[in-house]
């Protein structure tokens, strides 16, 4: 079952668009991933009606768990473990090509490795092994 009434949902995602466009950064964005990457049928049905796209990211790597810190035990997972993942995915036979990569912008002050900022150096590395980044508008028409 779900935990939003459709109205609910509605409303909220109007005001996470209209924050983002307040703050400049939506232009013709039509797409978003839901919160806690958690969604359903009718999740994108409602989506669909109000002319936007859930989409998620790639799980196999580990990006999306920068969120964790170390008192969360088992479910942490370190910067070094998630750019590790990153390496040993783009070593495989399609590497990281078509991935959805997830990073949080802001992460919880017990994390105090905050994977965010490696971002530069991985992208720059990613772009010398001839990785290109593209828009999510290109890549899902």
């Amino acid at each position: 079952g779900l935990l939003v009434t459709k109205d609910s949902f509605i409303h909220d995602l109007e005001m996470n668009f209209r924050e983002l466009d307040n703050l400049g950064f939506r232009n013709d964005n039509k797409y978003f991933i839901p919160s806690y990457e958690w969604y359903n049928k009718e999740i994108v049905v409602w989506s669909k009606e109000m002319g936007y796209t859930p989409i998620n990211y790639t799980p196999r790597l580990r990006t999306a768990a920068d969120y964790s810190y170390p008192e969360m035990g088992k479910r942490y997972l370190s910067s070094d473990d998630i750019e590790m993942g990153i390496w040993k995915e783009s070593k495989q036979p399609n590497g990281l090509n078509g991935f959805i990569v997830l990073v949080h912008m802001g992460t919880d002050v017990r994390r105090k490795d905050k994977f965010y900022d490696r971002l530069g150096k991985i992208i720059d590395q990613l772009k010398k092994e001839g990785y290109q980044f593209v828009d999510i508008r290109e890549l899902l028409q």
